[in-house]
């Protein structure tokens, strides 16, 4: 794969994290703000596993892609541990003062990794 392609992966990756965190922060207001929108939003733990679905592949896509390349244990940290905690907030649902801590701290590890990966990517020290 292409670095480019790589390059791609991480930022698709933290898109859809930074969707996590968003999502996460501004639906509880939203739904105070708006109650109607609790009623069209449907399966709250649908939606996280599709959102899950879709941050675990491209996540550990370019994760293992920058790894390969520049073989920082940082980013490979910081990635694994955020999508540890992200599939332990998902499988275990609704956890009243948990969840929302869970998942945004989730969220930031994995952009930390990316955000890392990118740029040790985008350096001259990455042989690729």
């Amino acid at each position: 794969m292409s670095s480019n392609a790589s390059f791609s992966l991480d930022r698709v990756a933290i898109g859809l994290s930074g969707l996590c965190a968003i999502h996460c922060a501004v639906t509880p207001v939203a739904v105070v703000l708006f109650p109607m929108l609790s009623a069209c939003l449907g399966s709250d733990q649908l939606f996280h596993a599709l959102l899950l679905s879709l941050v675990l592949p491209s996540s550990a896509l370019a994760l293992m892609l920058g790894c390969w390349r520049h073989r920082d244990g940082w980013v490979l940290g910081f990635g694994v541990a955020g999508l540890v905690l992200l599939v332990v907030a998902v499988a275990c649902g609704h956890i009243e003062y948990w969840e929302r801590p869970m998942t945004l701290g989730a969220a930031a590890l994995i952009v930390v990794a990316h955000a890392r990966n990118y740029r040790l990517c985008r350096s001259e020290h990455c042989e690729h």
